[in-house]
């Protein structure tokens, strides 16, 4: 799975929102998607699973946001309580906000973009180089200076 862009995000959103996808507009799902991506600080192509995943929730939750603010101004008729859709929505945003709080202290690399081989620097040997018998052979064209941590 990957995004490649914020159609492609918009698409998923539309997904997770179901029949309430009709009542945002084609605008208001590019301010979605330019939001997630500003807010996580990523850029397109996102291909890292648990980024996928947050990148949808987090654009969900703008889109509810949306909503919400649609949903501000509606009132209680008698016993009819058309708040309610209002109450719901702030209680989802709540909610996610809560749960993106979590997930930025339990994966602080996922988030500030640091891969995780990287954090503590990088070992450099010293380049001297030894056969079995302990000859030197650190000046051989082939030797190799190891750099690690790698990626792989």
């Amino acid at each position: 799975m990957e995004i490649k862009d914020a159609d492609d995000l918009t698409e998923y959103v539309k997904v997770q929102l179901s029949s309430l996808s009709t009542l945002i507009t084609d605008t208001g799902y590019e301010l979605v998607c330019e939001q997630a991506i500003q807010e996580l600080g990523w850029s397109y192509p996102v291909t890292n699973p648990t980024k996928l995943l947050w990148l949808i929730k987090r654009a969900t939750r703008y889109a509810l946001n949306i909503l919400l603010i649609a949903s501000a101004n509606k009132f209680k008729y008698k016993l009819v309580n058309l708040q309610h859709r209002f109450d719901h929505f702030k209680s989802l945003i709540d909610t996610m906000d809560k749960e993106f709080e979590t997930a930025l202290s339990s994966d602080v690399a996922l988030f500030a973009g640091v891969e995780t081989f990287r954090m503590f620097g990088t070992k450099v040997d010293a380049g001297f180089s030894y056969d079995a018998n302990g000859k030197d052979i650190t000046y051989q064209l082939d030797k190799y200076v190891n750099f690690s941590p790698l990626e792989n």
